[in-house]
C-alpha cells in the first residue's frame, strides 16, 4: 500500500485503531528517508553532531520497538485468533521484526563510532557503511510496512466488529507506558497532515493535548532537531 494512499483521513474510511497504525508506518518511512539525509549532512570528522543525530535516531528505535512490541503481543494473537490463515502472515511480519531490529542495531553502533573516533580514515569509512546500512534499512522498513497494511488492515476493517476493536485498544493500551507515550504522541504529529492531526487530536482527552503542547512538543522539538531540521521530507 503505498504512502499517498494514507495522506487524507478523508480518503479511507477506516477505524480510529487503523488510523493510528498508519499514522506510526507513515512517522517511520519519513524517519528513514531522513536519516540517509542527514547522514550524508554530517559534516566530515564532527563526532558532536554524529553523537546528536545517533541520539535522535535511537529515540526512533526505541519507539519502532515499542510498536513492534505491541504488535507481536497484542495485535498479531488477536487476529490470530479471529482471521482464518493468519499464521503464515504473522510469521513474516514478524521476521520481518527481527529484520529491522538487526539494522537498527547496526545503524546504532555506526553512530557510536562516529560519535568517538578520531581518525579522519575510520569516520569516512564508519560513515560510509553507515549510508548504505541506512538504505539498507529504509528498504527493509519500507517493504515491511507495505506488507502489513496490505494483510492486517483489510480484514481489521471487514472481519473486526467494533466491540472487539475497542477490545484490541485496550490490550494494547496496557503496554502505553508514560516513557513511550511523551515521545510517541509528537512524533506522530509531527508527520501528520493539518487534517490528520486535527481527527488524531479529536480522539484523544483533551488533557493529553495540553501535556503534548506545553512538555512533550518542545521536549520532542530539541531531541530531534539533527534529525528532523536536516533533511526535506
Amino acid at each position: 500500500m503505498a504512502e499517498a494512499n494514507v495522506g487524507s483521513t478523508e480518503q479511507i474510511p477506516i477505524s480510529e485503531h487503523s488510523r493510528v497504525l498508519m499514522a506510526m508506518h507513515k512517522a517511520m518511512r519519513a524517519d528513514s528517508r531522513r536519516l540517509s539525509a542527514a547522514a550524508a549532512a554530517l559534516p566530515d570528522g564532527d563526532t558532536g553532531a554524529a553523537a546528536a543525530l545517533g541520539r535522535a535516531f535511537a529515540a526512533i528505535v526505541g519507539l519502532i520497538h515499542d510498536h513492534h512490541l505491541t504488535e507481536d503481543d497484542v495485535m498479531y494473537p488477536f487476529l490470530l485468533d479471529r482471521v482464518r490463515n493468519f499464521e503464515h502472515d504473522a510469521i513474516r511480519l514478524e521476521n520481518d521484526h527481527v529484520e529491522l531490529d538487526a539494522a537498527m542495531a547496526r545503524i546504532n553502533a555506526r553512530f557510536r563510532l562516529l560519535a568517538h573516533q578520531l581518525s579522519a580514515a575510520l569516520w569516512q569509512d564508519t560513515r560510509s557503511h553507515l549510508l548504505d546500512e541506512a538504505a539498507a534499512f529504509n528498504r527493509v522498513l519500507v517493504d515491511h510496512l507495505d506488507r502489513e497494511e496490505d494483510l492486517v488492515i483489510p480484514p481489521f476493517e471487514s472481519m473486526i466488529s467494533e466491540a472487539e476493536q475497542h477490545t484490541l485498544q485496550k490490550e494494547e493500551a496496557t503496554l502505553a507506558t508514560y516513557r513511550h507515550m511523551r515521545l510517541a504522541v509528537p512524533w506522530v504529529l509531527a508527520n501528520a497532515t493539518p487534517e490528520e492531526e486535527k481527527y488524531l487530536r479529536t480522539t484523544a482527552p483533551r488533557l493529553l493535548g495540553v501535556i503534548q503542547d506545553r512538555v512533550w512538543e518542545p521536549q520532542f522539538v530539541r531531541l530531534m532537531e539533527p534529525l528532523y531540521g536536516s533533511a526535506d521530507t
